[in-house]
């Protein structure tokens, strides 16, 4: 296996205590959480659901995050295991170290499709 590609440009976001990244090209916007329906991001983690923040993907899709950062350094991708990409829908694209931790990427039109499938609709 040859070394992990960089991602350049990400948010990091906050789901109640816990840590996700999206790739800023994925976002189309970025809303308060009253101005759009989204599912929370906490549902995947089992935490009730909450949101400050929208993130809206280009196919119209929506996840909720409580807090967010612009990253624009790159940082290399390392792999996700085959059993935690199952376990995500997919949207698991793996991990990448930002600020000293561990952020798992996630590709945001993916995410959403797996909270809906969680069951959980609205923020």
């Amino acid at each position: 296996m040859g070394p992990p590609s960089p991602v350049r440009g990400m948010l990091l976001c906050h789901a109640g205590s816990h840590r996700l990244a999206f790739l800023a090209h994925e976002v189309l916007a970025i809303a308060a959480a009253s101005a759009e329906a989204a599912t929370s991001a906490r549902l995947a983690f089992r935490a009730p659901a909450g949101a400050s923040r929208v993130l809206v993907s280009p196919t119209g899709g929506a996840v909720g995050v409580d807090a967010l950062e612009i990253d624009a350094e790159a940082h290399p991708v390392l792999p996700a295991p085959p059993v935690a990409v199952r376990a995500s829908g997919g949207s698991l694209r793996g991990f990448v170290l930002a600020r000293g931790v561990l952020w798992p990427l996630v590709g945001l039109a993916e995410f959403e499709r797996f909270l809906r499938g969680l069951g959980g609709e609205g923020t």
